[in-house]
């Protein structure tokens, strides 16, 4: 597997024979009748669309998505994108693959480095023997500490790779070390405890063994009412923790999306709820703003990216 292909090296009229994750499939309508296969394959640098038109019987009952597959094909452009147009696909078992790391993004920073970063500054900031042990209890345990390593902090929007959600909430620990400086009122044990649980639903919420989803938990209940739920629970274990922590810990959980129509059932009413929604918007949209510069996807001008959703707008790539 040293000499994959990485997506992103793919280059126009390039003839590949290689093995990736397949993120998608399924059976598509021709226009002049008949039907093809459209796919998504992937790696750890990227995705690309492909089409195949011919031989496709049976295929789509030999592969699923989550699959590594061995793919044959060439590269063409499209509307300015590459895609790959697949003469064959085979799946290829798992125990076959060398290094199944290859194929899935992940943060710069190792998740263990950052899982450790994250539970130093807790045992040393956090102040509050109750709050300080509601965090040790939740991020040591040993059921959790693994999915956390993997976890991602999004689906698609942001942080959407291996270790995303602990780099998420170690980037939002050190923005609310250096803001608390300058707002002293504010209750810091409440605002780190509240960053560490604010995404710690997307553990069940979200699937990440092999391609990014959501679970039917996730579907149905949503991260926020899955994370209040935990984090209640886990209090109760705790004899004598206090009333007035509890309630304020919940707030922000279910606060931190900051307004109703983007998913909060609650907007902020404390300055520490307010704290941790607003540093949590702006870290989620600066990491999607850096991917969208540096994926350097095509678009109808060099210096700008296609239109995002996610900021209504299209964004300047050229850097100063």
């Amino acid at each position: 597997m040293d000499n994959h292909i990485l997506i992103k090296d793919l280059k126009p009229d390039s003839r590949v024979e290689d093995i990736y994750l397949l993120k998608l499939i399924g059976l598509r309508d021709k226009k002049n009748g008949g039907q093809y296969l459209l796919l998504k394959l992937s790696d750890m640098s990227g995705e690309i669309m492909g089409m195949m038109w011919d031989k496709i019987s049976g295929v789509i009952d030999k592969v699923k998505p989550g699959d590594f597959v061995k793919v044959k094909f060439r590269v063409q452009v499209y509307n300015n994108n590459l895609q790959a147009i697949v003469s064959r696909i085979e799946k290829v078992e798992e125990s076959d693959v060398e290094n199944a790391e290859i194929f899935f993004p992940s943060s710069e920073i190792p998740a263990d480095k950052l899982y450790e970063k994250i539970v130093a500054f807790a045992e040393e900031k956090i102040e509050n023997k109750y709050i300080k042990e509601l965090v040790m209890r939740v991020y040591k345990e040993p059921e959790i500490k693994p999915m956390l390593l993997k976890a991602p902090a999004a689906k698609s929007l942001h942080h959407a790779y291996r270790g995303g959600y602990l780099e998420h909430v170690y980037g939002l620990l050190r923005l609310a070390e250096k803001i608390c400086e300058i707002y002293p009122f504010i209750n810091r044990d409440l605002v780190y405890t509240g960053i560490l649980f604010h995404d710690i639903g997307k553990l069940w919420e979200l699937s990440y063994q092999r391609d990014f989803n959501y679970t039917t938990e996730g579907r149905l209940l949503g991260h926020i009412a899955i994370e209040y739920e935990f984090v209640t629970d886990k209090i109760k274990e705790i004899p004598d923790f206090p009333e007035n922590y509890k309630l304020h810990l919940q707030h922000i959980i279910l606060s931190h999306h900051g307004e109703l129509e983007f998913g909060s059932p609650k907007r902020p009413k404390t300055p520490e709820a307010l704290l941790v929604a607003t540093i949590d918007n702006l870290d989620a949209k600066m990491n999607a703003m850096k991917k969208a510069i540096d994926t350097d996807t095509p678009s109808d001008h060099p210096d700008w990216t296609p239109f995002l959703p996610m900021f209504e707008r299209v964004i300047f790539k050229k850097r100063p």
